[in-house]
């Protein structure tokens, strides 16, 4: 082979491997992008209790508005209470103590605040449990700085439950989990085994997280190939935490009997209806229940019809008391 051509497909050679790696240096910078804009506390504020999560979302603000509202009638009630995670971060939150032996601790989504978890809160009161609502590590005024999609945030809940029975002499503890809320309610129940977690409600549960961040992926007009698949490496360099552990479904076949309600929306995009009855077949608990609303969207379900979604959780309160 002529020496010219040798050289000539060096060159090639060197600029396809070269182009090779900068592709890849520069999705990974992609990735890193993303996740840091997702998974991750940015500038002072972000993701804070001063506003709805989401400005100029009708749903997100007339939730925001209507928990706001609420708790300005209860404040009277509020206590405000902090503990230390296992690695050492000051997180806090609100304890409405209205005088009952039982609290039921509230769970929102990533980048929600506890003012997010005021909306749920309301009916309560009215069915005989005190109300814990916090801010999760990096969000509000917890520290912190990166959300591990509920895997570390179980640990810090486990922490509150136990802090609530013996430091504030509650002989009963619930959980009410939304969204990524639901994957740290099913890590606790899998794993927390103290008799007094009595119940559980968990509204939009996912089956994976990785499953309901594709689908958030997708619906926003990107392919999946390859910056999706390189955020879950920034994931684990930055939190040391395993994404796979976040799997919802992974931890229902654990739950014992403790009871559990399970409320979906049926044009839920995220945690699509199929997958859902999955996860419900995958629950070891017989005292599993489930609720559908028509129409209602992820994580928007109370607000479809406030008035059976309260219903429904004080009637299942009632069978599980």
């Amino acid at each position: 082979m002529p020496q010219f051509v040798i050289i000539i497909l060096i060159i090639v050679g060197s600029l396809l491997v070269l182009g090779s790696l900068f592709s890849v240096f520069f999705t990974f910078l992609v990735a890193y992008k993303v996740y840091s804009k997702t998974l991750m506390r940015g500038k002072a504020g972000s993701w804070g209790r001063e506003q709805c999560s989401e400005p100029g979302n009708p749903a997100l603000e007339t939730m925001w508005k209507r928990g706001v509202e609420w708790s300005k009638g209860d404040k009277s009630f509020i206590k405000e209470v902090s503990i230390t995670s296992k690695d050492g971060l000051k997180l806090v939150g609100e304890w409405f103590d209205y005088g009952y032996d039982r609290t039921i601790v509230i769970l929102p989504g990533r980048r929600e605040t506890l003012v997010y978890s005021y909306y749920y809160a309301q009916p309560y009161k009215n069915l005989g449990l005190n109300v814990l609502v916090i801010d999760q590590r990096a969000h509000g005024l917890s520290e912190g700085t990166y959300s591990t999609c509920g895997i570390l945030e179980a640990e810090d809940v486990k922490l509150w439950l136990k802090y609530m029975h013996d430091e504030h002499n509650q002989k009963e503890m619930y959980i009410h989990g939304i969204c990524v809320g639901t994957c740290v309610t099913s890590i606790v129940v899998a794993t927390f085994k103290e008799p007094y977690l009595k119940a559980v409600i968990m509204d939009s549960a996912f089956i994976t997280y990785k499953e309901i961040y594709k689908n958030h992926y997708i619906e926003s007009g990107h392919a999946l190939f390859p910056v999706y698949y390189q955020i879950w490496m920034w994931f684990k360099h930055f939190t040391k935490c395993d994404i796979n552990d976040a799997r919802t479904i992974k931890y229902v076949p654990e739950f014992g009997n403790i009871p559990v309600l399970f409320i979906w929306g049926t044009k839920d995009i995220y945690c699509l209806p199929e997958k859902s009855k999955e996860l419900y077949a995958a629950c070891s608990s017989n005292k599993k229940e489930i609720a559908w609303f028509e129409g209602a969207l992820h994580s928007r379900v109370r607000l479809s019809d406030e008035e059976r979604y309260d219903s429904i959780i004080g009637d299942f309160l009632a069978r599980n008391a």
